[in-house]
């Protein structure tokens, strides 16, 4: 039998230590191989993990707060372009699916980076939204509006910046486009042909995104509250004080947010 690496308790205890309390809104990120073998006799470590995480979460910020979770697709870029909202899996790791399928949960008809929510404040943020992924009325802009939203990272680091791409668009940096793309959202049975808005890069390596150089900083100004969890880490961030203190630094670098290095255009 593998030595276990963390338990249940362990792991509500941490959420709590980092700062996770009741009636908070969580925008959780998840790499749950990173995190090591869970205390269990389940074979299934990530569907153990899973429950635990989500059983924790709505644990501590009772029926007021609010879970969401990326649960991109980016459908209309591959060749069956029908966005089913309730039946199109993730193509972000094991946890976005689990999510997907417990009851009561609202997902954006986002086809390329919709995002799912559990909690009385999902509706709001999720659902009516423009059709535009990073735009003016996206979940990106509304998600800014909540009070007491947390960025809450398990095994992937403070390089995972889960607004980057919005901050793109806010910053119109010179490495992405507006495109158009073309397909049908589904919904209920019933499918509807739609034009789509997104902020896609250009296709080179040094426009590959990446949230090392803000997320460190963030680190360096002691933004971020962490604790280790299993094999790895847990961090969390307010996500406005995140957002705005991005922006900041992406005033006079907007190359900050890639791999770089800058090029001509």
């Amino acid at each position: 039998m593998l030595m276990s690496d963390y338990d249940q308790k362990e792991l509500r205890e941490k959420f709590r230590r980092i700062g996770i309390t009741k009636g908070d809104s969580v925008f959780l990120t998840t790499s749950l191989g990173s995190l090591g073998v869970p205390k269990t006799k389940n074979k299934n470590y990530l569907l153990t993990s899973s429950r635990w995480i989500f059983n924790c979460l709505i644990d501590i910020i009772g029926k007021r707060g609010n879970i969401f979770v990326p649960t991109y697709s980016y459908t209309f870029t591959k060749k069956y372009r029908v966005f089913d909202i309730e039946k199109t899996q993730a193509d972000i790791g094991y946890f976005p699916n689990f999510f997907l399928k417990k009851k009561k949960i609202i997902r954006s008809h986002d086809p390329m980076m919709s995002i799912a929510g559990y909690g009385p404040d999902t509706k709001n943020i999720l659902c009516k939204i423009s059709n535009n992924s990073f735009g003016k009325n996206s979940v990106f802009e509304r998600l800014l509006k909540l009070k007491s939203l947390k960025c809450c990272t398990l095994g992937l680091g403070y390089n995972w910046v889960p607004f980057l791409h919005y901050l793109d668009w806010k910053n119109n940096v010179p490495f992405r486009h507006e495109k158009k793309l073309y397909g049908y959202i589904k919904k209920n049975k019933i499918k509807k042909k739609i034009i789509w808005n997104f902020f896609a890069r250009i296709l080179r390596k040094e426009t590959i995104s990446n949230g090392y150089r803000i997320g460190l900083q963030a680190i360096q100004n002691k933004l971020y509250k962490k604790s280790q969890i299993g094999k790895s880490m847990m961090y969390i961030i307010d996500y406005n004080i995140f957002f705005n203190f991005s922006k900041k630094l992406t005033k006079t670098d907007k190359w900050l947010t890639v791999n770089g290095p800058k090029f001509k255009i």
